[in-house]
C-alpha cells in the first residue's frame, strides 16, 4: 500500500516531536552536570581546592602537559557557558513574558486540553531565544549523545586493535626524549592532515565527516559532532602512518588527549571569543580564528586549515588560510539544509550520495562518484571546492596568499648573494 503525502507529513511531524523531546531532555541533563560541576569547582577554588587542585597537582608531579590540559578544559567549559549566557542576554526571552502568556491564555481559554497544549508549544516555539537555541544546539547535543555511546567506543577499539599490528612494521622507534615527543606530535599532525584532507576531497569520506561541518553557527558544542563510523576511517589512515614512522602506542594515547582538548577549545565561537586570535602566537598555533575559517563554506575558505594545534603541515602543503576582514565567514555546508532536522543534519550527505549512485550509469561512474571530490558530477567539476575557490580568487589573488606563498616569491626574486626571508 502506497504511503500518502499526508501520512509522510504526519510521520515527519511525529519524528520531529521525538527529536525535540530528546534534545530537551539531554540538553537539560548535560547542562545541569556542566553548570553544577563548574560552580562546584569555582567555589572550591576559594578554599584552595577544586580547579586549583586540577592544575596544581600535576605540576607537583612535573606532568606539565596535564596542567595545561586541565586549564584548557576549564576554559572550554567557561566559554561554552559564556556563549549561552550571551545568547540569553542578547535575545532576552523573558522580556514581556507575563503579558505574552496572558494574551495566549485569553486566546485559548475556550479550547480543549489537547488544543491548549498544542497551542502552548507553538507559542513557546515562536520565542526568538527558543528558536535560536534549537537552531544552534539541537543537532549538536543529539550528535554528542549518539557519539558518546557509539563513536568513542569505535575509535578506542580500532586504535587498540590496529596499533600492535602496524607497530611490527616500524622503520625505527623513537625514545622518550623531549625532541622525540615533538617529532611524535608532528607525525600525529601529519597523519591528521592526511585523513582530514582526504575527508574533504573524497566524497565517500566527506559523507562521514560532513556532520561536523553541518552546524550553521560556530560554538563549542560543534566539537561534539562527529559521524559514528568516522573512527574506522581516521584510524585506518593515522595508525599505519604513526606506527611505521616510529611513534610508540603510549605516545599516541597521550597525544589523543592533547588533540582532543585543544581541538575542542578551537571551536570557540564569536560569542565566547570575539576575534579568536592570539596575536604573535597565531604564527605558531592553530587558533579559533583559523578553525572558524576551516568551518566556513565561503569559496575562499573552503577546504583549508586542516591541522589542530600546529599549522606546520598546512603551511607546507599550501592549505593555510587566515581569516580576512573582506570576507565574512558563513558557516555550514554548501547544500540547503535544515540544521534542526537531525536525520538530514547527520545522514544527509549519505542520503545524497545514495541517490546519486542510484541515478548513475555504469560501474565506472559509480566508483568515480565515491572517490571524486564533493560537487563533482560526470558532466561537470564546476561545483567542486577547487574550482569555486579559483573562480573567487580571479582578480583578487592576494586574499588567498599565505606566508608560504610570500616566502617562495621572496626566495625566487632574491639576489644571488642575499637570503631575504619575511617574518609573516
Amino acid at each position: 500500500m502506497a504511503i500518502t503525502a499526508s501520512q509522510t507529513k504526519k510521520w515527519k511531524g511525529t519524528w520531529q516531536s521525538i527529536e525535540n523531546a530528546m534534545f530537551l531532555f539531554f540538553a537539560v541533563s548535560i547542562l545541569y552536570v556542566t553548570i553544577s560541576s563548574f560552580i562546584d569547582g569555582t567555589w572550591k577554588c576559594f578554599l584552595g581546592k577544586g580547579f586549583l587542585d586540577e592544575i596544581y597537582n600535576p605540576l607537583k608531579k612535573k606532568s606539565y602537559y596535564e596542567s595545561i590540559l586541565a586549564l584548557l578544559s576549564i576554559l572550554t567549559t567557561f566559554f561554552l557557558l559564556l556563549e549561552m549566557i550571551r545568547l540569553f542576554i542578547q535575545l532576552r526571552p523573558l522580556k514581556n513574558a507575563k503579558a505574552r502568556f496572558t494574551q495566549w491564555r485569553e486566546a485559548n481559554q475556550d479550547k480543549s486540553s489537547k488544543e491548549k497544549w498544542q497551542s502552548f508549544f507553538q507559542h513557546v516555539g515562536k520565542n526568538s531565544f527558543i528558536t535560536e537555541f534549537f537552531r544552534r544546539y539541537k543537532s549538536n547535543f543529539l550528535a554528542r549523545v549518539f557519539n558518546e555511546y557509539i563513536s568513542k567506543a569505535i575509535v578506542i577499539f580500532v586504535y587498540l586493535q590496529m596499533m600492535p599490528f602496524f607497530s611490527k612494521f616500524a622503520l625505527f622507534t623513537v625514545n622518550n626524549a623531549w625532541y622525540s615527543w615533538l617529532y611524535a606530535y608532528l607525525m600525529w599532525e601529519f597523519s591528521y592532515w592526511v585523513w582530514h584532507f582526504a575527508a574533504h576531497r573524497v566524497r565517500l569520506f566527506w559523507c562521514l565527516h560532513s556532520p561536523h561541518h553541518a552546524p550553521a553557527e560556530m560554538n563549542l558544542t560543534v566539537a561534539w559532532v562527529h559521524f559514528f563510523a568516522e573512527g574506522y576511517y581516521t584510524a585506518a589512515i593515522q595508525v599505519p602512518i604513526l606506527m611505521i614512522l616510529g611513534v610508540r602506542p603510549e605516545m599516541v594515547a597521550i597525544i589523543l588527549v592533547i588533540d582532543g582538548t585543544w581541538g575542542t577549545f578551537i571551536h570557540s565561537g564569536e560569542d565566547a571569543f570575539k576575534n579568536g586570535r592570539f596575536g604573535l602566537l597565531e604564527k605558531f598555533l592553530i587558533t579559533p580564528s583559523h578553525h572558524r575559517v576551516h568551518h566556513a563554506k565561503n569559496p575562499l575558505y573552503i577546504d583549508t586549515n586542516f591541522c589542530v594545534l600546529l599549522p606546520f603541515w598546512d603551511w607546507l602543503f599550501g592549505t593555510l588560510q587566515n581569516e580576512k576582514k573582506e570576507v565574512k565567514i558563513e558557516y555550514g555546508i554548501t547544500r540547503p539544509m535544515d540544521v534542526t532536522n537531525f536525520i538530514d543534519f547527520y545522514f544527509g550527505e549519505c542520503i545524497c550520495l545514495y541517490k546519486d549512485l542510484k541515478q548513475s550509469k555504469g560501474l565506472r561512474q559509480k566508483i568515480l562518484l565515491l572517490f571524486m571530490p564533493p560537487g563533482w558530477t560526470p558532466e561537470s567539476r564546476e561545483k567542486t571546492a577547487v574550482v569555486q575557490r579559483s573562480k573567487f580568487l580571479e582578480g583578487r589573488e592576494q586574499l588567498g596568499k599565505t606566508s608560504r606563498d610570500l616566502l617562495w616569491s621572496r626566495l625566487k626574486n632574491r639576489p644571488s648573494n642575499k637570503l631575504d626571508i619575511p617574518i609573516s
